[in-house]
C-alpha cells in the first residue's frame, strides 16, 4: 500500500527505529528497562506489532548468520527500508533464544490484552493507519483512492481482489474513491456500512452514532444489523428504546448528509454548504447555529488542554462562526465577549460557565 506524503514515511521510519531499538535493549535489560518496555508496548497496538516484526527479523537473521559474520544492517535494509541500522552485540545462542521467547511472549500477552484495532490484525491483509491529537494525514492507496484522516482518527484498510474495505475505528476520514466497478469500496463503523463507486464522501464516527456526508457522486448507507433479534430486543427493552430496527439501505447523493444512530435509525438532510464538513482539511472549523456543547467537542479533538463546560445549560447556547482549529483563543475570545459567560483559564482545563 503506497503512502503519498513524506511526513507519513518519516513517521513510519521513526516507529521502526523505536521497535528495533527495543529489540536491542531487551538483550541485556535492566529492571528499569523492563518497566519502560512494558509501558511502551501498552501505548499503542502499533508498538506491539512493530516489535514482533523486528523480533521476527532478528530471529531469522540469527538462523542465517549465527556468528554475525555478515553486515546485519545491510541485510535488514534489504528486507525493510524503514529499519534503521543498529550495532548488535553478540550473545550466547541459547540465552539469546530464551530471551527472545520471553519478550515475544510478553509482547503477545500485551497484544491479546489490548482491544480495538488489534482485532483487525487477525485478518490477513488489513493495514492500520492513525493520527495523533491535532495531526492529519493523507494516504494514497494502491488503487488510486485517497484517504484523508482527521485528528485523533484510525482506520484499517484491506484491498482484496473483489472488494476494497476500510474500517473506521475512530474519528473521521474523507474518502476520494477511484472508479473500479469490479471492486466496491466499503467503509464500515459499528453503526453502518457505506458503499461507493467513484465518489467523494466524509465519514465521522461520533459518540452518538455515525455521520456520512457526500461531496460528489452517490453512496449507499446500510445500517448495522443487531446481533440477534431476541438479544437485541431484550437489550432494547431494558434501555427503554423498544425493539431493534431491521437493517436498512438508504441512498445519498451530493450535498446530502445521513446521521445513523447506534439503534439503527437514519435521518437524512440536505446540506447547503457541504464543503463546511471537510473544512478541517484546511484546519478550519465552521459552525452554523450549533450548540456550544457541539462546538467544544470539535475543538477538543485538536487540543491537549481541554475546554470544559460547567453546568448543563451553558452547552445549549447557539453560535455561528469560522474558527482556526489550532487556536483555542479564536473560540475563547468570542466566549469571553459574551456577557452571560465566564471563562476560567486558571486550572488544568479551561472552564466555561454561566455567570
Amino acid at each position: 500500500m503506497a503512502i503519498s506524503d513524506s511526513k507519513t514515511r518519516e513517521l513510519e521510519s521513526l516507529y521502526a527505529v523505536q521497535a528495533s531499538g527495543w529489540v536491542e535493549t531487551m538483550r541485556h535489560a535492566s529492571p528499569g528497562d523492563e518497566m519502560r518496555f512494558v509501558a511502551w508496548l501498552k501505548e499503542s497496538p502499533r508498538n506491539v506489532r512493530d516489535f514482533l516484526l523486528m523480533l521476527s527479523l532478528d530471529c531469522a537473521l540469527e538462523k542465517l548468520d549465527a556468528e554475525r559474520l555478515h553486515s546485519i544492517e545491510a541485510l535488514i535494509r534489504k528486507v525493510d527500508q524503514r529499519v534503521a541500522p543498529l550495532t548488535l552485540r553478540p550473545a550466547p545462542a541459547a540465552a539469546a533464544r530464551s530471551r527472545r521467547l520471553r519478550w515475544a511472549a510478553l509482547a503477545a500477552g500485551v497484544l491479546v490484552a489490548s482491544v480495538g484495532a488489534l482485532v483487525w490484525y487477525a485478518h490477513p491483509g488489513f493495514h492500520e493507519f492513525e493520527t495523533a491529537t491535532g495531526e492529519q494525514r493523507t494516504l494514497e492507496l494502491e488503487d488510486g483512492s485517497v484517504v484523508s484522516l482527521n485528528t485523533h482518527s484510525r482506520v484499517a484498510v484491506r484491498l482484496a481482489a473483489h472488494a476494497r474495505e476500510v474500517r473506521l475505528l475512530r474519528g473521521e476520514a474523507l474518502f476520494h474513491v477511484a472508479h473500479d466497478p469490479s471492486r466496491p469500496f466499503l467503509v464500515s463503523t459499528d453503526d453502518a456500512v457505506v458503499q461507493a463507486v467513484g465518489t467523494q464522501f466524509d465519514v465521522y464516527r461520533r459518540d452518538d452514532g455515525t455521520v456520512v456526508a457526500v461531496l460528489e457522486g452517490q453512496v449507499n448507507v446500510t445500517t448495522a444489523a443487531p446481533a440477534t433479534a431476541s438479544s437485541g430486543s431484550a437489550a432494547a427493552a431494558v434501555a427503554g428504546r423498544g425493539p431493534p430496527r431491521a437493517p436498512a439501505v438508504r441512498s445519498l447523493g451530493a450535498s446530502q448528509e445521513a446521521q445513523v444512530s447506534h439503534e439503527g435509525s437514519v435521518s437524512i438532510r440536505e446540506v447547503n454548504n457541504v464543503s463546511d464538513t471537510v473544512a478541517w482539511r484546511e484546519r478550519r472549523l465552521i459552525f452554523r447555529d450549533q450548540t456550544l456543547e457541539q462546538i467544544v467537542v470539535e475543538f477538543n479533538r485538536y487540543r491537549a488542554t481541554p475546554i470544559r463546560l460547567a453546568g448543563g445549560s451553558v452547552g445549549e447556547r447557539v453560535y455561528t462562526g469560522v474558527f482556526d482549529a489550532d487556536d483555542a483563543d479564536s473560540l475563547l475570545q468570542v466566549l469571553s465577549r459574551d456577557p452571560a459567560l465566564e471563562v476560567d483559564r486558571s486550572g488544568e482545563a479551561i472552564i466555561v460557565r454561566l455567570r
